[in-house]
């Protein structure tokens, strides 16, 4: 199953790149607004998020447009934007094109493996500023070389400050970096979006036996205890949640028995991180938590810590 709606505008962005690059200068974006139901402002949007993933857009004389060969870029295989069968289909398509020569259709494959998911930043395409921080943890983690991380921004302290680590699993499809904390002694897990830059060390790993991976909640935090949870929300509160955190989307249902209604299960983290900053944020969204109890005692006293 595609992950992405029909309507939705990373569907329409994979969409457009599809077609530039098989069809190239065929479209005006007056006709990729009228095919994608859309404002041709729209199209010109998508066009800036292309060109912010260094896509080359090009145009002819009529104003049609194609993706064109650019600088080579670094191939970080295991960041694909698109899932396997797009990808093959994609591939597949540029080495049948005529109009493609070997050498531009490598670059244009080279591009493709740098689209990335992004389900934090909803249908923005990550900055350069970004995939440069990715690659230097890519290094440092081949290398098994230490890294600093400057002025990583923590929302749990409310501290900015640097952090030494072994990065060993880079995960940018959920924005998490995993790494062993030089300071704690210990794994800790960093938002790769919270980091300002990242310098490589000269000191290599000295623990690698202490690296291991934990799986991340839908609200992106890396917890070995988790806690199931069950809410209800009104279709207001099912719009809020799936912006703010994407990954929530998989575990929402519509009621059976009630129209407008969703439930929302599944195990987080048990302090309850992201989960706690939804539900103060858009209580007037919230039906009913269900269970667990222990989450409805831990709303409370956020409540009653609130200054008014």
């Amino acid at each position: 199953m595609n992950k992405f709606n029909d309507n939705s505008p990373k569907y329409r962005l994979l969409a457009i790149l599809k077609l530039l690059i098989e069809s190239p200068y065929q479209y005006t974006k007056k006709t990729l607004a009228t095919k994608y139901n859309v404002d041709p402002d729209t199209i010109k949007k998508d066009f800036e998020e292309l060109r912010d993933a260094d896509f080359n857009v090009d145009y002819d004389n009529k104003y049609r447009y194609a993706i064109v060969p650019n600088k080579p870029l670094e191939h970080l295989e295991d960041m694909l934007f698109f899932t396997e069968a797009e990808k093959e289909i994609l591939m597949e398509a540029l080495s049948v094109n005529p109009k493609a020569s070997e050498k531009r259709s490598k670059r244009m494959q080279e591009k493709l493996n740098m689209i990335y998911d992004v389900s934090k930043l909803g249908s923005s395409l990550f900055s350069r500023t970004f995939l440069s921080k990715v690659n230097l943890l890519q290094q440092a983690k081949q290398q098994k070389r230490v890294v600093k991380l400057v002025n990583y921004r923590s929302t749990n302290s409310s501290e900015v400050s640097n952090k030494l680590v072994e990065p060993f699993s880079v995960n940018v499809k959920e924005d998490i970096l995993h790494a062993f904390a030089l300071d704690r002694m210990d794994i800790r897990h960093y938002r790769i979006s919270r980091i300002e830059r990242v310098e490589l060390q000269e000191m290599t790993w000295q623990h690698e036996t202490l690296h291991y991976v934990t799986a991340t909640d839908p609200f992106r935090i890396v917890n070995d205890h988790k806690v199931r949870v069950h809410i209800r929300l009104k279709v207001g509160g099912y719009n809020e949640l799936i912006e703010r955190f994407p990954l929530t989307q998989a575990y929402l249902q519509p009621s059976a028995e009630e129209p407008g209604v969703y439930d929302f299960e599944c195990n987080v983290n048990e302090r309850f991180f992201g989960l706690t900053n939804f539900i103060l944020g858009y209580h007037e969204h919230i039906i009913e938590i269900v269970e667990p109890e222990s989450l409805i005692e831990h709303i409370r006293r956020h409540i009653a810590k609130i200054n008014f």
